[in-house]
């Protein structure tokens, strides 16, 4: 009796063992299923560096830009506090010294995940030493960044991110004064296109779900006009496997391109940036975007700035700079939808 009575005691544990694990194994598939639906939301906004800034005209940044799984920004310079590696800074031809405290990297954390695209031609104002530390700021402040390094194949390192079960690779390229700021074997630099040559088809397969390119490229213009050489380029992104394409350095907002369920945004403008020089009435209007993913389309957000005269970004509540950026996409045959001062775009994939 004592036989059958354990008998059925070990019955009834296995068959309420089984149905837990049974269940908590369901409710683990259906939180993976309702993580896997979500959008994935990423921010990206321009040319950045606190160079001539105070500091305490940021603390709206969060309010500005609200929450995202990943912000990206352009670091448009070097973050140093070493006395050595500031005695190092020294201009580029036609160019200002763009440098700010590593303090300024705790006011552009501002997303769960904040990245740092560093492929431009302010990388090296501090020499190769100044971009090594710039990276250990980063760093130490919780920043990830792509697109410089102390050579080539550092600065080639596409940067792999996991955030909602699905994973992206993010590169970064530079095509303003390369003949200075190039990385090689034995060279701190930026990345440079065709010297990382990067197989996106390969970093597919090694699992990104999502490919997206930072490129600095593109020059100043009073017509916000997009130059041959960046639609060439984008176009070349996109035929190579690229999703997303953040362009910056013209330092003006310019035209967003749809083709094919991918997105290009050539230039975003400015973000914080004050630079030894009077900026243009144009450098002071921007753009910034909200993507959020999801598997079958993309939802972009577009937010219109104005920086103000110490550099400082505000959202701009006309619809000037949206409308302006409206007209200049349709060459691209993209009809960004605007609703008062915000534009609109849904991108089926």
């Amino acid at each position: 009796m004592k036989a059958r009575n354990r008998f059925v005691f070990t019955v009834i544990a296995i068959t309420i063992g089984l149905g837990a694990g049974i269940f908590f194994i369901v409710i683990y598939l259906i939180n993976e299923d309702m993580v896997s639906s979500q959008p994935l939301s990423i921010i990206a906004v321009g040319d950045s560096i606190g160079y001539n800034v105070k500091g305490t005209d940021l603390n709206h940044l969060p309010i500005l830009i609200g929450d995202a799984d990943i912000f990206l920004f352009n670091l448009e310079g070097v973050v140093i506090d070493s006395a050595h590696n500031l005695s190092k800074c020294k201009a580029l031809p036609n160019q200002s010294i763009l440098q700010a405290s590593s303090s300024f990297l705790e006011f552009m954390r501002l997303g769960q995940i904040t990245i740092g695209s560093l492929a431009n031609n302010h990388v090296l104002d501090c020499g190769p030493e100044g971009l090594d530390e710039t990276k250990e700021n980063l760093e130490r402040y919780n920043i990830l960044s792509v697109g410089a390094g102390l050579d080539i194949d550092e600065s080639c390192e596409p940067l792999i991110v996991n955030v909602k079960n699905r994973r992206l690779a993010f590169v970064s390229y530079n095509f303003i004064q390369t003949d200075f700021v190039s990385a090689d074997i034995s060279k701190a630099g930026t990345a440079v296109f065709d010297a990382c040559q990067h197989d996106y088809d390969e970093i597919r397969t090694q699992g990104a779900d999502i490919i997206i390119a930072s490129v600095h490229n593109g020059l100043w213009s009073l017509e916000g006009k997009v130059s041959e050489e960046q639609l060439k380029l984008v176009n070349k992104l996109f035929d190579g496997g690229v999703d997303i394409v953040i362009g910056h350095s013209p330092h003006i907002p310019q035209s967003v391109m749809v083709r094919d369920g991918k997105v290009a945004f050539f230039s975003l403008g400015n973000f914080v940036f004050r630079p030894d020089i009077q900026m243009p009435a144009l450098a002071h209007t921007a753009i910034f975007s909200k993507l959020e993913i999801y598997p079958e389309r993309i939802e972009v957000t577009i937010y219109p700035i104005l920086l103000d005269s110490d550099g400082i970004p505000h959202l701009d509540d006309t619809e000037e700079i949206l409308s302006r950026v409206a007209l200049l996409s349709k060459k691209f045959d993209t009809n960004l939808e605007t609703r008062g001062n915000i534009g609109y775009l849904s991108i089926p994939r």
